[in-house]
């Protein structure tokens, strides 16, 4: 893979930094281009962030460091600590902002990115073009072979894909991961639902909702105790954005109950942790690692 001049750069000067002076050098990088001799990544626009994250700028890194450091603790926890030979994947990397969390831990060559939109994967290489971006289609296969990574991660993503998407690329990244490698990714908590509620309340009430992705959630789930009886059930939840069979069907809310990551994959993963905790995240976080010689 090519690498641009210098590509190591970041990774040569902050790699023994602690992680809280590291989210202080990538805020700093919001103004500086360059830290200690080391020219760090480009942002790209401000509305494409907040298009992606609903936030941007310092804001955004924040919670991307607070989902970095949970990754770096289940890593260890499992007996595999993030080390600079791993081999890892962010599904679903928009403009390439956990990527870039692990450049202080992760060598540049053995970090890559995937999207399936176009215009974000071209912001991820402009802004930061050290590591790999690669495009994906709506469904599997990637381009890489069996047993490539020994971390996958996916932030905001399963809380949007329906049951037929998420279970195809549960499927993928089985195929994906070595053995005892870690897939760790978020959904919507049952907490979602009470919050599509407030937002359906408050648009009856009158009251005017100030993001196009509230007026979504006010649409999502409109039967709250039907989602309730399926969560309990331990049914996969999802509420499309547009109706089939458009493509975009495949696209809402999502909400995994953990009975039915359970029962449904526990066949190629051990369930870690589903940690459902708002004071540590606002989604679920689901930890999961493939089963050695499967």
């Amino acid at each position: 893979m090519f690498q641009a001049p210098g590509a190591s750069a970041v990774f040569d000067t902050f790699r023994d930094r602690s992680d809280e002076d590291w989210l202080n050098i990538l805020v700093s990088s919001l103004r500086v281009p360059e830290i200690d001799g080391a020219r760090m990544p480009d942002f790209p626009p401000e509305d494409l962030q907040r298009e992606i994250h609903g936030h941007s700028g310092e804001v955004s890194l924040h919670e991307a460091h607070v989902f970095y450091r949970e990754i770096k603790s289940y890593c260890a926890y499992t007996g595999r600590p993030l080390r600079p030979e791993n081999m890892v994947l962010d599904f679903g990397c928009g403009w390439g902002r956990m990527t870039r969390l692990l450049m202080k831990d992760v060598r540049p060559d053995n970090l890559f990115g995937v999207d399936s939109t176009s215009r974000f994967l071209i912001e991820a290489r402009r802004c930061n073009p050290a590591l790999n971006f690669l495009s994906c289609n709506l469904v599997p296969p990637l381009v890489m072979g069996a047993g490539s990574f020994d971390l996958i991660t996916a932030w905001s993503v399963f809380s949007h894909l329906d049951e037929f998407l998420a279970g195809h690329w549960i499927r993928e990244f089985h195929r994906l991961l070595k053995p005892g490698g870690l897939a760790i990714i978020t959904t919507q908590s049952r907490r979602f639902l009470s919050f599509c509620a407030e937002m359906r309340a408050r648009r009856a009430s009158g009251m005017k909702l100030e993001h196009g992705w509230y007026e979504a959630c006010a649409d999502s789930f409109t039967d709250e105790a039907l989602a309730n009886s399926r969560y309990e059930a331990g049914q996969f939840l999802h509420a499309a954005s547009v109706r089939p069979p458009h493509p975009q069907a495949h696209y809402g809310e999502a909400i995994i109950p953990r009975n039915y990551v359970v029962k449904q994959w526990g066949h190629l993963f051990r369930l870690v942790e589903f940690l459902d905790n708002p004071v540590r995240l606002p989604q679920v976080m689901i930890v999961l690692q493939r089963m050695e010689g499967l």
